[in-house]
C-alpha cells in the first residue's frame, strides 16, 4: 500500500490567480522563507492579521490599497 500525504482536516480546494509585481511577489517570497512557512499560508496570516487588528484608518485603506508602497503603479485600466 502506497503512503501519501495525510489528509488535511480542512482542505484547501479554492484556487486564487493574482497578478502582482516583481516587488511584491519578492516580499512575499522573502516572509514565507523568513517564517519557514508557503506563501499561501504568509498570505493567508496576513489577511487574519488585517481582519484581527484593523488599521485605524481601515476605510481609506481599503479604497487605496498599495497607495504608498514601492513597486506599486496606479493608473487607469480597462481591466478593472
Amino acid at each position: 500500500m502506497a503512503m501519501g500525504r495525510p489528509k488535511a482536516e480542512i482542505p484547501r480546494c479554492k484556487t486564487l490567480n493574482l497578478r502582482l509585481t516583481n516587488f511584491e511577489y519578492e516580499k512575499i517570497s522573502r516572509l514565507a522563507q523568513k517564517l519557514n512557512i508557503s506563501k499561501t499560508d504568509t498570505v493567508v496570516r496576513a489577511i487574519n492579521l488585517l481582519e484581527t487588528h484593523k488599521p485605524k484608518r481601515y476605510k481609506s485603506f481599503a479604497k487605496n490599497p498599495g497607495q504608498n508602497e514601492p513597486g506599486v503603479v496606479r493608473g487607469n485600466s480597462d481591466d478593472d
